[in-house]
């Protein structure tokens, strides 16, 4: 690839409009890899997964064919068994029910509902049946640009948390369902992957490698950083790292780049960091990157869930070796 294509497909990336590189096999398996990691193949886009433990099942947001960023009612939401086996690879799917899905990504889960980022709109559904619950359009104060929610988490009240990378924003849902933007500015970093955590809000950074938090006065954090790759061959802003995946295991918090195609773990002094997994990188591969995207945990059995963009899959694989 040229210089001139890479800094094309960068630029793509940094608006949120990456199409999917790779397309997904028609065929859902699921796949014994080295390390008693389970592949699960044949999704669309994926780009989160969490599981649910009253259930047990793992959910997985599908964007669909195209643009991440449309408006085209082509997403879904499948529910896989923790064995690898693919329950209903369309068990939420837009335009069946009353389902409007056009690019999900982000998913949290919070009493009885399931919490989505959708391009423009947090939806809401049954966790139990799928069953849609609530949609609520949120406002844009960065118009003409489009809104690009990705990531979503939920607090102990019920208020949902939003990120939008595109727009430097996070958003917030407060329990009656009145959204608006929290914060915003180019300081956030382009804010991807989430968290509730002790008490106040994390993210990882997709412009940038840093974790951020914003503490309950108000005050913005830079919590940890990771080393920065050369990016200068792929035309893209110094120390981007372009991390997605945002979890927390008991100390340590555990973050995925697609620049590097790696899965961090970071103790909680932000300074210790093991690579806990490797996947293709826009290093390795411009054009084809796996995409390493938003991560979840199976506590129960301890699992760390990777959901590859590009590749169309599920990678299940133990959380510590």
């Amino acid at each position: 690839m040229t210089r001139s294509r890479t800094s094309q497909l960068a630029c793509r990336l940094l608006l949120g409009t990456l199409v999917s590189a790779m397309p997904a096999s028609s065929v859902v398996a699921a796949s014994t890899a080295s390390g008693g990691s389970l592949v699960v193949s044949g999704f669309e886009t994926p780009e989160s997964v969490v599981h649910d433990p009253v259930k047990d099942w793992y959910l997985v947001s599908n964007v669909g064919a195209g643009n991440p960023a449309a408006l085209d009612g082509n997403g879904f939401i499948s529910k896989v068994s923790p064995d690898g086996s693919v329950l209903d690879l369309t068990w939420i799917q837009s335009g069946v029910q009353g389902v409007t899905l056009n690019g999900p990504k982000g998913l949290a889960l919070h009493g009885e509902a399931l919490y989505v980022a959708d391009v423009d709109t947090l939806r809401v559904f049954d966790r139990r049946t799928g069953a849609p619950r609530r949609n609520v359009a949120l406002p844009n104060p960065f118009a003409p640009k489009p809104l690009f929610l990705n990531d979503v988490v939920v607090d102990g009240d019920g208020t949902a948390y939003l990120t939008d990378n595109r727009n430097n924003a996070i958003f917030v849902v407060d329990r009656r369902y009145q959204a608006s933007v929290l914060v915003s500015g180019p300081q956030l970093g382009g804010p991807n992957g989430i968290l509730f955590d002790r008490g106040s809000l994390s993210w990882v950074t997709f412009v940038g490698h840093h974790i951020k938090r914003l503490t309950r006065s108000g005050q913005l954090l830079t919590e940890a950083t990771l080393a920065a790759d050369d990016v200068s061959a792929l035309g893209l802003p110094p120390g981007t790292m372009f991390l997605d995946g945002y979890a927390r295991d008991e100390g340590d918090l555990l973050v995925t780049s697609w620049v590097s195609g790696k899965v961090y773990r970071i103790g909680r002094s932000g300074t210790d960091l093991v690579i806990v997994a490797s996947f293709v990188s826009m290093l390795d591969n411009p054009a084809h990157p796996d995409g390493p995207a938003d991560i979840g945990i199976d506590r129960r059995r301890n699992r760390l869930l990777i959901p590859l963009f590009n590749q169309g899959q599920v990678v299940i694989m133990p959380l510590r070796p």
